[in-house]
């Protein structure tokens, strides 16, 4: 859901595995893998993109960044996560007209989509991924006003603050501190990869944010975090379809259940009820996600990609 932005940067392989195990795990579980072993856990990729944001969005930008960047810095974000949002927003309301009979959306909630204030005013989503959106956007304003912190001595002190706080204050699961410890993770590695921090000093620090995170979350968000990380230290090799599907992570993972699910749902209406069918629609919405996602990556998501480039920090 991020990308290395700066030409000057090398490309870093492990990224890549982990958008591509994110996504497809995440769309696995909504295109039928809720009632599946092993695949009804695919929701916690979400928590794999968090740790992930922590660090390459801090990785993309200046170790100088200031205050005075933070425009350039969020005009790049709108400019290559926005346009293939709305667009996407555009194709579940298309979605819901033809296969909801007398649909008639909600227009306000349409419209708090585009500031994803639905996570605050606790309205549904027409498509179940938004909300993780929202809670990405929060942590792009959050990163422009205090990544110039973090990377001071006393960072990962304040890093530590921001998960042990919402621990015995308790914030909305829909905001930003209510997922923080895996941001936090994230956060804290990117500071050792910058060498900000020491070993020692690291594994410290991220002890006490990985029990924050398991106090706040849970065990099975705060494994799919552990991995996530583990992913991001082990030296990992390229492969062509890992990078095939971590280039199309974000497309897919915005419009898998528009079309995917949908799919499954249509397919399942007029096929036979049984494993052998179930299993032919789940196969067959799978590979229609994957085909109409390289499709959005090539005509939306990459163009607005190309654009956010052209937006530097010199």
């Amino acid at each position: 859901m991020a990308e290395l932005t700066a030409k000057d940067k090398p490309h870093i392989q492990q990224v890549d595995y982990i958008r591509a195990i994110a996504s497809l795990a995440v769309a696995l579980f909504h295109l039928g893998g809720k009632t599946l072993p092993v695949l009804n856990y695919g929701w916690l990729g979400v928590e794999m993109f968090f740790v992930l944001s922590g660090f390459i969005i801090c990785f993309a930008i200046p170790v100088d960044y200031t205050w005075k960047l933070a425009g350039r810095f969020i005009s790049k974000r709108i400019i290559r996560i926005e346009p293939p949002y709305i667009i996407s927003v555009a194709l579940a309301l298309i979605a819901h007209f033809l296969s909801v009979k007398n649909y008639q959306p909600d227009w306000t909630n349409v419209l708090l989509h585009f500031a994803y204030l639905n996570n605050f005013f606790g309205q549904n989503y027409l498509n179940p991924v938004y909300w993780t959106l929202g809670i990405e956007f929060q942590f792009y304003l959050f990163v422009a006003i205090f990544f110039p912190f973090f990377v001071k001595r006393w960072g990962p002190y304040l890093l530590m603050a921001f998960c042990i706080v919402p621990i015995f204050l308790p914030v909305p699961g829909t905001t930003l501190f209510g997922f923080f410890p895996p941001f936090a993770l994230g956060i804290l590695y990117y500071l050792y990869f910058r060498k900000k921090t020491g070993l020692t000093e690291t594994l410290i620090f991220g002890l006490v944010i990985a029990a924050c995170c398991v106090a706040q979350l849970g065990w099975p968000m705060s494994i799919a975090a552990f991995f996530a990380l583990l992913l991001l230290v082990l030296p990992l090799k390229s492969y062509p379809v890992v990078s095939f599907f971590s280039k199309i992570s974000f497309s897919l993972y915005l419009t898998h259940d528009i079309i995917g699910s949908n799919f499954v749902v249509y397919t399942g209406k007029l096929l036979p009820k049984t494993f052998f069918y179930k299993g032919l629609e789940f196969t067959g919405g799978i590979i229609i996600s994957i085909a109409f996602a390289y499709l959005f990556y090539l005509c939306v998501e990459a163009p607005f990609l190309k654009y956010s480039k052209r937006i530097t920090y010199s």
